[in-house]
């Protein structure tokens, strides 16, 4: 990614500045965006990371803020531009980070927009769902923001993948799960399974967002 000229760095605390518009087999349409020093990715309908400030990352890693200085590996299923990454660097911790995504243009992007960061990067192209049925690994995090446009797939609901999210658990591990709502119904639905597989939850609203922090 070229450097970005003063006048758009400047633009950019006024307006969001589009750097590239582009697209991929799983995303026909892929925007980046400068705003207020930090990128943004958009899709159609959807802002699929905001640097620090994508707000469902912020807010569960917040709430694990007393056992974050333990954490030495998070596993992280949807990377969007790595905003996990860089909200846990400006928190003060630098685990070595797993990161999942299955969209080959995100993840080129993710790895080259990130930041200079002392921990480990391990960048993976796969679709999570196998990747989990394969995976033998433990974590001390385990995040899950897989999204397509502004739904969740339904496999990430399941009983199959969020045991195996469980599983991927280090004893007294968490995982941060974002959702979004559809349906006030299915979200019932949704929070009755999650809370069979993990029975020590608990829920974040946050406008139709709900942050899932799970413990093992």
């Amino acid at each position: 990614m070229q450097a970005i000229p003063l006048y758009k760095r400047l633009l950019s605390y006024l307006l969001p500045v589009q750097l590239l518009k582009t697209g991929s087999m799983e995303n026909p349409l892929l925007e980046l965006y400068y705003y207020r020093g930090r990128y943004q990715l958009a899709t159609l309908d959807a802002l699929y990371s905001d640097g620090t400030a994508y707000r469902p990352l912020q807010i569960g890693f917040t709430h694990l803020a007393k056992d974050l200085p333990a954490v030495e590996e998070v596993l992280v299923l949807g990377t969007g531009l790595a905003s996990g990454v860089q909200i846990m660097a400006k928190m003060g911790y630098t685990p070595n980070f797993t990161l999942v995504e299955y969209d080959t243009v995100i993840l080129k992007m993710a790895i080259e927009l990130l930041p200079d960061y002392k921990g480990q990067i391990t960048p993976v192209c796969a679709d999570a769902r196998q990747y989990m049925a394969d995976n033998v690994r433990q974590y001390d995090v385990v995040v899950v923001d897989i999204f397509n446009s502004r739904v969740v797939p339904q496999f990430v609901t399941t009983i199959d993948f969020l045991s195996q999210c469980r599983d991927a658990l280090k004893p007294g591990g968490h995982m941060i799960l974002n959702y979004i709502i559809q349906q006030n119904e299915e979200w019932h639905r949704v929070d009755a399974i999650i809370r069979s597989v993990f029975p020590k939850c608990y829920c974040i609203d946050d406008g139709i967002n709900r942050i899932i922090m799970a413990t093992v």
